[in-house]
């Protein structure tokens, strides 16, 4: 229902081809959606993404009081330039080298029927100060690093690539937001592009940053995170989820590393 302002060119040519492709891949279910061209789901994550903090310029902070602003101000919204430039990839052929501006983990979920009331096959979450972004659709997962220049694909790799040939229950997902999350808000270093571009062709060229690229972590701060994308989950507040001076429980992760395999259904357990 939200509508969101855009010019007729692109609305009915470039995005509106974007969305039938992304349509019949979710449609295809998470065998389908993994075939997608890993640039055309950046596309049309980041214009979901892009949009809504582009329609929250509009949006009274609070309706109750119109004197208390919007949302968004346009101060925040150049925080987003640079985004706003990636996504012209909709419109122009575009390559990026040696790497992608952006960082995707793709997961198998759980998906469930109209009859399992304690859990939706839609989910949505993101963070301002961070641009990641997840989403759940059918048994379809994934979490999109906007503009990390490739580095969490890089470095996490080795870590995530032990979740992707197992299904996933929904808190697990947030539990990988939560650590996908908290790791950007660490960098130190902010994405640099330099854009090159002809009649034809963009080609966009991706400075990832090397050395120290994160900040130190820590597993009080990181649990304040884990306990708010967890809010869905009565039981599971910052006080029952963090033991110092540095244990966090986790539902993703046996005590020995390997993956925890959860039920379909565990919330009446939560």
């Amino acid at each position: 229902m939200l509508k969101i302002p855009c010019c007729n060119t692109c609305n009915n040519e470039h995005l509106s081809q974007l969305e039938i492709e992304l349509s019949k891949a979710v449609d295809g279910g998470y065998d389908s959606f993994i075939q997608l061209d890993q640039d055309k789901i950046f596309y049309w994550a980041a214009k979901i993404l892009y949009g809504l903090f582009f329609k929250e310029l509009s949006l009274n902070l609070d309706r109750r009081d119109p004197m208390a602003g919007t949302i968004m101000s346009e101060e925040m919204m150049e925080k987003f330039y640079t985004l706003h430039m990636l996504l012209q990839g909709v419109r122009y052929p575009t390559k990026y080298i040696p790497i992608k501006p952006y960082s995707i983990f793709i997961f198998k979920m759980y998906e469930y029927g109209d009859e399992d009331w304690d859990e939706s096959n839609f989910n949505y979450f993101d963070n301002y100060l961070s641009t990641v972004f997840g989403m759940k659709m059918n048994d379809i997962g994934f979490i999109l690093c906007i503009e990390d220049s490739g580095v969490q694909s890089e470095f996490g790799k080795e870590y995530f690539d032990k979740y992707k040939d197992n299904t996933l229950h929904p808190i697990q997902l947030k539990e990988i937001f939560a650590k996908i999350n908290y790791k950007q808000l660490l960098a130190i270093y902010p994405p640099r592009y330099m854009t090159i571009e002809t009649d034809n062709e963009r080609v966009v060229w991706v400075n990832q940053p090397s050395g120290d690229v994160f900040e130190e972590w820590s597993q009080e701060l990181y649990a304040c995170g884990l306990a708010r994308i967890w809010s869905t989950y009565p039981n599971l507040g910052f006080e029952n989820i963090y033991f110092p001076p540095d244990q966090v429980m986790s539902y993703l992760n046996n005590e020995d590393g390997t993956f925890k395999q959860l039920p379909k259904h565990i919330i009446k357990k939560i």
